[in-house]
């Protein structure tokens, strides 16, 4: 797989994703990507994608500030 943005190769690693929410900033680590070797773009697969968006809905109705998790794929 190449890069979208560089046409660099593309390889497993992990990431933290970030999202403001304006009434809370939700961070989650340790999320899987294919990262990009030569400018470092992460790419989420569809399933981590909706997973990371079940992960947010739900932080966000806990009503914190800031909201720091760790990705796992179950529900």
């Amino acid at each position: 797989m190449n890069c979208f943005y560089c046409k660099g190769d593309m390889q497993e690693s992990t990431t933290t994703h970030f999202v403001d929410l304006k009434k809370c900033i939700v961070i989650i680590k340790n999320v899987p990507c294919m990262r990009c070797t030569q400018c470092g773009e992460a790419v989420y697969t569809d399933e981590v994608a909706e997973r990371l968006d079940e992960i947010v809905e739900a932080v966000s109705k806990l009503m914190t500030e800031i909201a720091v998790v760790e990705y796992s794929h179950a529900a």
